[in-house]
């Protein structure tokens, strides 16, 4: 790309930056929510835009744009979000609800590419690359950013590591090609990487273990899932729609089994008794509305009845207006129908 056409471009890029950022902001925001409410994980998200000083770079070291429209179609990384789980093993979960959450451009389906090199001409790189668009409710005050795409990658901690390390030593060389001993290191790095992820599993599996000894207030939110997911025999599927859940717990001074127990079930009760009666309530009544939402048997859905029986009077005093499609609001539409249900017993 000559220097006028990446002058002309990084003049539309900078005019355009604002809406780029706005786009990542939003797309973090989502972020977050999915890793910290919808699936409980743990994982750190970033974001950034790219700088119109990187992407000058980048267009002089490629030949394949020929005009400013072919940038900006071309390139997926203008907007970027990247998500970093701490197991490997979360790494498919994240990636099905950004493709549950998300739309495509125009529409379409996500752009899902699985970028994952395991040892094969010394590159380990480990990565899911989704492009994703905003679907319409997020487009309500956002209307230029209807079409426009952010890149989400999502990968391990590990190899967030690897891949950083090896992308600005392989890639942006300050001087000269990489020596014999560099591209050992690397390789070595590699091998620790694939190595690394299995220990943090099973570290993490060691902790949870400790934590279903425990007993008092509750930590955090992973460990709220790890002891009532125990009590309720879901283990780690109770920590889906988890994070909601704990927030409104804590809301609710519910701050540990033992409180919850004694405020939520009456005498001889058992907690996987009344939430299977309820879910099995509750779903019956759903199906027999023709109401499109879907109670999970197996996360954290089970608990939120439990809750719902003694305290939904409580719960959505304060939130009145609950739309079909507001993602966020899964929670309270649940306990809407269930106070519809409990008005027509």
């Amino acid at each position: 790309m000559n220097d006028t056409l990446i002058e002309e471009t990084i003049r539309r890029y900078i005019r355009e930056y604002d809406r780029y950022k706005k786009l990542t902001d939003i797309v973090f925001n989502i972020c977050q929510s999915i890793v910290q409410k919808n699936l409980t994980v743990r994982a750190t998200v970033q974001h950034r835009v790219k700088s119109p000083t990187s992407l000058a770079e980048k267009l002089r070291k490629s030949i394949k744009y020929e005009s400013v429209n072919s940038v900006f179609e071309g390139i997926s990384d203008l907007a970027g979000v990247r998500i970093i789980t701490y197991q490997e093993a979360d790494r498919p979960k994240v990636v099905e609800e950004i493709l549950r959450i998300f739309i495509g451009k125009g529409n379409d389906k996500i752009r899902i590419e699985v970028k994952d090199r395991n040892g094969n001409d010394g590159k380990y790189y480990k990565a899911t690359h989704c492009q994703v668009a905003l679907p319409s409710e997020y487009l309500t005050d956002n209307f230029n950013l209807k079409n426009t795409t952010c890149e989400i990658q999502v990968c391990s901690l590990l190899s967030h590591v690897y891949n950083e390390i090896e992308h600005d030593l392989q890639y942006k060389p300050r001087k000269g090609n990489l020596s014999k001993d560099e591209k050992i290191l690397i390789d070595q790095l590699g091998l620790i990487t694939r190595s690394g992820d299995i220990t943090i599993q099973r570290l993490l599996e060691a902790t949870n273990e400790r934590l279903k000894l425990q007993e008092g207030e509750f930590v955090d939110v992973h460990d709220f899932a790890v002891r009532m997911g125990e009590l309720l025999n879901l283990g780690e599927l109770f920590a889906n729609n988890a994070g909601l859940l704990y927030d409104e717990f804590l809301n609710l001074k519910l701050d540990s089994p033992e409180i919850i127990i004694s405020e939520l079930l009456d005498k001889d009760e058992t907690l996987i008794g009344v939430a299977k009666y309820e879910y099995n309530k509750l779903t019956k009544y759903i199906a027999s509305k023709n109401i499109n939402i879907a109670i999970d048997q197996n996360s954290s859905d089970l608990l939120l009845l439990v809750l719902l029986r003694k305290k939904v009077v409580t719960i959505l005093k304060d939130y009145p207006a609950i739309t079909e499609n507001d993602r966020s609001s899964r929670l309270f539409r649940i306990a809407k129908i269930y106070k519809d249900m409990f008005s027509e017993q």
